[in-house]
């Protein structure tokens, strides 16, 4: 087993507890789980309304106006995406996209 250090630091309407930092989650996975299989363990941990704040489960993709990041490296910019293999340690953070001018 591995464990993850979750943090959420954006406005959550189903969460109060989780949102904007208040609270660190640590998730327990299976070794070799993906950042894609950190997200359906989301769902089943803190249920669905959370999990559709934060990804599309049909597709399987962030939403449009969410980030996220393990370790600091945005996860869309990785090379594996969300099919990036997850250890132990690793720091998973969500956040807004921020848009300015």
């Amino acid at each position: 087993m591995i464990t993850v250090d979750i943090k959420f630091m954006l406005y959550l309407k189903s969460s109060e507890d989780l949102r904007m930092g208040k609270k660190d989650v640590s998730e327990a996975l299976k070794e070799g789980s993906t950042f894609a299989d950190l997200l359906k363990e989301l769902e089943q941990n803190f249920g669905s309304a959370l999990a559709e704040e934060i990804y599309d489960p049909r597709t399987q993709s962030m939403q449009e106006l969410v980030r996220a990041t393990i370790n600091g490296v945005l996860v869309h910019n990785l090379p594996e995406g969300t099919d990036t293999e997850l250890h132990h340690g690793d720091a998973v953070i969500f956040f807004p996209l921020v848009m300015g001018g």
